[in-house]
């Protein structure tokens, strides 16, 4: 009866939480790997958006000075499906291109653009607000993480105004910036914001963005992450 109680209390749990823990370590490092932490190909993107991107005024200055990152770079190829935003909500009539991000370390600041389809809206048409806060929530998280004494970290609290709906089918700004940082603890603000058109030119800064909403996290790194810095997969 005894040793009944400590199997299914102690023994069991322990060896099922350690063989998923060394599975995902393992899959983890053979994702990145073998095949590397590309960007997602073309064909799995709205292209056309892409293209306006490209065209617009800040975007080709961004692309002169700073280097320019995809999401899909950032979790390796066998976990994408794992991640919100590469897995479930990606693809057509969802988040729609890899999202583009530009990090400009110097000021500890960041900008990134999305597109969101009309798979991502809720009953009135406009972008459900559950995916707006995913996308603050994992924006403002990697703007903060440089500035961390690990560089990781988790969220302690994120507080969002939602100023407007946003229209399914739209191009977004999402800009951060790290307002305060001490020891393990930074706070990082931000906003999403329009791509202001102007005619067919679609150029930003041919008009005033509309601010969708405006956020502030609070982003921790737990005391206990500095003794398994040495594992790759954290």
């Amino acid at each position: 009866m005894l040793f009944r109680l400590i199997n299914r209390t102690f023994i069991l749990p322990s060896a099922g939480f350690a063989a998923g823990f060394i599975s995902f370590g393992q899959a983890w490092q053979t994702g990145s790997e073998s095949q590397g932490q590309g960007p997602r190909n073309e064909s799995e993107q709205r292209v056309d958006i892409l293209d306006r991107l490209a065209q617009t005024e800040e975007f080709k200055k961004l692309t002169e000075n700073f280097v320019m990152m995809r999401q899909s770079e950032l979790v390796p190829g066998k976990h994408r499906n794992n991640s919100i935003s590469q897995g479930l909500l990606f693809g057509r009539n969802h988040i729609e291109i890899d999202p583009v991000i530009f990090q400009d370390h110097e000021n500890r600041s960041m900008t990134a653009f999305y597109h969101l389809g009309e798979g991502l809206s809720s009953e009135n048409g406009n972008i459900h607000k559950g995916v707006l806060a995913l996308l603050l929530d994992e924006a403002l998280c990697f703007c903060g993480f440089p500035t961390l004494p690990n560089k990781k970290g988790v969220t302690g609290r994120l507080n969002i105004k939602y100023q407007r709906d946003i229209p399914a089918d739209s191009t977004l700004a999402l800009r951060a910036h790290v307002v305060e940082t001490k020891g393990r603890k930074c706070i990082i603000k931000g906003t999403l914001e329009s791509v202001p058109e102007k005619s067919s030119s679609w150029k930003l800064g041919s008009g005033s963005p509309t601010v969708y909403a405006e956020a502030e996290c609070i982003l921790v790194e737990p005391r206990w992450y500095k003794y398994v810095t040495w594992l790759s997969f954290f």
